[in-house]
């Protein structure tokens, strides 16, 4: 059997649909070669490329003009997302100024208007900007979840946006569907965190009735030289909260992590290094060991509780044991 004559430069590497392929000069025979792979109907991409998320939205976006949006565009900008949404079997789409909804196999088409500013023509797809995709998750997602989106959202490294943009933003959505969640979400969400574990510790602590931990606060040492930037702290008490999360277990990071610990320890800090192990009570119902331990330091540094402990148990979420990414996609 011949060997299939090259694609043209401008088709080589991604995806393209039927129309791009004939305009570039290929027959129809030459669309249905072996050496081309058919991520949706209507577009063809090289088989040598991976079917990635990405390949399929680009494929889609492509074939129907439509925006990217909700899952499928928090996994393209990276959003920790639960693990029950992991697959991205279904690709979220969004059409244009209001069109009809796309209808295909594995797309969950919808229907509104997106103004320009909420549309991000990137070079490989047009997704929705990451302050529209946040709001969008607000109809998917758990408030817990939701504010750890958010938190990613204003995180301390490459934030894909500001607390005043955030704002803004919200202030501009009222009575939209998804409002209400978003703005209650907002309340408790912080910028310059650095993993959604983290969030994760500190939504436990205030739902168990603890005072809220600063985050990432500069530590200094005597002579006010900057010492380290602790996970959480309470520098009233000064208390130092470090998670530690699957990279941690590495040799290099060990001692780095000993060495973080024993020279805040020589300031007069106290310091807790806590696990997943320490989010997930031994048995249902019991109190997770991080409250007690966070409890016990604080009542250790002369704080006294302001009212009765307000933990409740919840249903425990599918979760795998924590890797460094444990929430992410």
């Amino acid at each position: 059997m011949p060997r299939p004559r090259p694609l043209p430069p401008a088709l080589q590497a991604q995806p393209f649909t039927i129309r791009q392929a004939t305009a570039a000069g290929l027959t129809r025979r030459r669309a249905r070669a072996l050496d081309l792979a058919i991520p949706c109907h209507g577009v063809r991409a090289p088989a040598a490329v991976e079917i990635t998320l990405l390949v399929r939205a680009r494929g889609l976006a492509l074939a129907t003009g439509a925006v990217v949006s909700h899952l499928s565009a928090a996994a393209l900008w990276g959003f920790p997302l639960p693990l029950r949404f992991e697959d991205h079997a279904v690709i979220h789409l969004t059409s244009r100024d209001g069109a009809r909804a796309v209808r295909r196999k594995n797309v969950c088409g919808h229907r509104f208007a997106l103004p320009d500013e909420e549309i991000v023509d990137g070079r490989y797809v047009a997704c929705t900007s990451p302050l529209r995709t946040w709001f969008d998750l607000a109809g998917i997602l758990s408030l817990q979840e939701l504010i750890i989106a958010g938190d990613f959202l204003l995180q301390r490294r490459a934030p894909l946006a500001t607390p005043g943009a955030l704002d803004a933003f919200l202030a501009g959505k009222q009575g939209r569907a998804g409002y209400a969640k978003a703005t209650k979400a907002r309340a408790l969400i912080r910028a310059n965190t650095d993993s959604p574990k983290e969030t994760e510790l500190r939504l436990l602590l205030i739902g168990a009735g603890l005072p809220e931990p600063a985050i990432n606060v500069p530590m200094f040492n005597e002579t006010g030289g900057w010492a380290q930037d602790p996970d959480m702290s309470y520098e009233e008490f000064m208390i130092a909260i470090q998670y530690d999360g699957g990279h941690h277990a590495t040799p290099a990071q060990r001692r780095s992590d000993i060495y973080r610990d024993e020279n805040a320890r020589g300031l007069g800090w106290l310091v807790l290094v806590l696990t997943q192990l320490d989010l997930n009570p031994l048995v249902p119902g019991m109190e997770p060991s991080a409250i007690t331990k966070v409890r016990r330091a604080l009542t250790s540094r002369g704080w006294k509780p302001a009212r009765q402990s307000t933990f409740r148990p919840t249903a425990p979420r599918h979760a795998r044991p924590d890797d460094g990414r444990a929430f992410t996609v």
